[in-house]
């Protein structure tokens, strides 16, 4: 009972904070909520329905609680994640503060790993969950107007985000994706947040957005050709996510999947999404010229560069290095 008591207690400590500093910080309550906004308690108490991604979160965090303290724990409480991140923090601020960085901080690999961890969880889960939320909303209003085109795109969006959601929420050795090791590079993780929010919209002013899921040529017929290419492009993409499932997440190595799209090319997301939105971008670049195609170029290469860090990441992994050998293209088979 007291290892339930202090890993409840570490776990209120280690997430419960910041869902509370989340939802009264201006910048991060508007744009992600907060759970006075809650979905399950707030109509439990008020008897309205309001979504927001701080109140789904905290949602989960509640239950996580309530399993705490009705489960039997039997695992070292040491070896537990939130224990890990806890120690980690606290070997940290000791060598900040008390060692005055004057020698290396005694941090283990599980506790950097777990920190690392910790630093994803924080800032991809509210953004992914609030994406959830964005795409059910209008994969919803889509189904009552019969519009679907838009219900089929977001249908997939959702599942897409709603996969990667759980990914960020939940690592557990039963749904095999526990966390390896997570990138420790700049360049990866500035390459990685640069295309979520806030930096996305940033970037948007400064580049702009020459593309779309589907663009009108000016042609019925060239329109439906270039629409099942761009649902087949969609359908890989998703295939690739299916593929992933309870691994989703950017930044980590979860275990290495070789399966579905994965067969044959090593970043089937990053390759479909940007052929898809090439495609696209051609009526764009018939009308604004270079500054589209530079702005594309641009995005490309942010993908290329996520795809060159993540793999130098996952290098570190034998079965990676065994994966690339096997699979020797990374967005084109046969070609690149």
């Amino acid at each position: 009972m007291k290892n339930k008591i202090k890993l409840l207690g570490l776990t209120i400590l280690i997430y419960g904070v910041p869902i509370l500093l989340w939802s009264i910080i201006p910048f991060t309550k508007n744009i992600w909520g907060s759970f006075s906004n809650d979905l399950v308690f707030n109509f439990l108490f008020k008897g309205t329905l309001k979504y927001s991604a701080i109140g789904i979160i905290f949602d989960i965090f509640i239950f996580h609680c309530i399993f705490i303290l009705l489960s039997k724990q039997k695992k070292d409480i040491t070896k537990q994640r939130v224990y890990l991140i806890y120690s980690g923090i606290k070997n940290l601020w000791k060598w900040i503060f008390k060692d005055y960085l004057q020698k290396n901080p005694t941090i283990t690999k599980e506790e950097k790993t777990s920190l690392l961890f910790y630093l994803v969880k924080l800032y991809f889960t509210p953004v992914v969950v609030g994406f959830s939320i964005g795409n059910l909303i209008i994969l919803i209003n889509a189904l009552h107007q019969g519009n679907y085109r838009i219900v089929m795109l977001y249908l997939i969006f959702a599942i897409d985000t709603i996969i990667f959601s759980l990914g960020y929420l939940f690592e557990s050795s039963k749904l095999n994706n526990v966390v390896k090791s997570v990138d420790a590079t700049i360049l990866g993780w500035a390459v990685t947040i640069m295309w979520y929010p806030p930096i996305q919209e940033l970037n948007g002013k400064i580049l702009g957005w020459y593309t779309s899921d589907f663009s009108d040529f000016g042609s019925v017929r060239i329109n439906a050709i270039t629409g099942i290419i761009s649902i087949f492009l969609l359908l890989v993409y998703f295939s690739a996510t299916l593929a992933l499932g309870f691994k989703a997440s950017n930044l980590t190595n979860r275990g290495i999947i070789s399966k579905g799209p994965y067969k044959y090319i090593r970043h089937p997301a990053y390759a479909s999404k940007n052929i898809s939105w090439w495609i696209m971008a051609i009526p764009f670049i018939k009308i604004h010229g270079f500054i589209a195609i530079f702005s594309m170029i641009i995005v490309s290469f942010i993908y290329f560069l996520r795809s060159i860090t993540e793999e130098r990441h996952l290098s570190k992994d034998p079965e990676y290095v065994t994966y690339m050998q096997k699979v020797k293209y990374r967005f084109i088979p046969g070609i690149f």
